[in-house]
């Protein structure tokens, strides 16, 4: 299974975190706490816009793994159940949407790094994620959508290992 992640991959968090709380993203830690206060129990995350990308991304995901494909994002931290809600309501009004057993909303994403003894696929921009997810058994690949080309570079890293797998 190919598991793609949401914020800086199909998402695009940053734009909408500078436009919000000006050029620190995420960066300085006491600011990040704030942001979070910020964020939680609100749409924001309804907000965000789709990278120009994400569109054939998400085709050809759906494509190369014959439907067998989801999304795995972390919500905000303290904000569980309102993040998922309006990141769902943001896959569905952006035709992202994924059959309901494969849309996980964790923190934890390396907990499904292998179904059936195989290894799947995590489509990830946080470096973090990918080495839990590798050490899991799972085989990551670090994409973000503003920095590497999606077809030179991730539909050629996708090809080369879910037909291993």
């Amino acid at each position: 299974m190919i598991q793609v992640d949401m914020d800086g991959v199909i998402a695009d968090l940053k734009t909408a975190y500078i436009k919000k709380f000006g050029e620190k993203y995420w960066k300085d830690r006491k600011l990040q706490e704030e942001a979070i206060l910020q964020l939680k129990n609100t749409d924001f995350f309804n907000t965000l816009k789709p990278f120009n990308t994400s569109f054939k991304l998400i085709e050809f995901v759906k494509k190369i793994s014959n439907g067998n494909w989801g999304i795995n994002s972390s919500p905000l931290r303290g904000d569980k159940y309102n993040c998922s809600y309006w990141k769902r309501v943001w896959l569905q009004r952006y035709g992202f949407m994924p059959e309901i057993k494969n849309l996980i909303f964790t923190s934890q994403k390396n907990k499904y790094a292998i179904s059936n003894n195989k290894p799947n696929i995590l489509i990830d921009d946080m470096s973090s994620n990918i080495k839990m997810w590798e050490e899991k058994g799972g085989i990551g690949i670090h994409y973000r959508a503003e920095k590497h080309d999606l077809e030179n570079y991730l539909f050629a890293e996708i090809e080369k290992y879910y037909e291993n797998i």
